[in-house]
């Protein structure tokens, strides 16, 4: 795949996550996931599976909206990394939340029907702070 035609891809599959979990749909989101998605924190620290996402998928969370700033890919190969700001609101049984952290996202080429699929996810302050 060529790097424009992979970065299109990303493009295309970052905004079908987005709607997919806006939306709650949890069985579609997983057509995009790897089986070994892994969250890490700022330090880099490997967290594994992120207990916000188990809580979505089990519809104890519900996402409520989620603004990108401005979206920055980098092709390595058959690793897309994205990075953006982002500013989330959630509701759990706490009430409403909001967060705004920095977001990095890699992406590798998969067999899958989209080419790729989401295999890691970095949380980090955001810019500025």
């Amino acid at each position: 795949m060529s790097t424009t035609v992979l970065e299109h891809t990303i493009a295309t599959a970052e905004a079908q996550v987005l709607q997919l979990l806006l939306a709650q749909d949890v069985d579609a989101l997983q057509a995009w996931l790897s089986p070994s998605l892994f969250f890490s924190d700022g330090a880099g620290q490997w967290l594994g599976a992120h207990p916000c996402l188990t809580a979505w998928s089990t519809g104890q969370l519900r996402i409520t909206a989620l603004e990108q700033g401005a979206v920055e890919p980098l092709v390595c190969g058959q690793l897309t990394l994205v990075s953006s700001d982002v500013r989330l609101r959630y509701a759990d049984a706490g009430g409403e939340h909001a967060r705004a952290l920095r977001l990095l996202r890699v992406w590798a080429s998969a067999s899958n029907a989209a080419g790729v699929h989401l295999l890691s996810i970095g949380l980090l302050p955001p810019r500025g702070v």
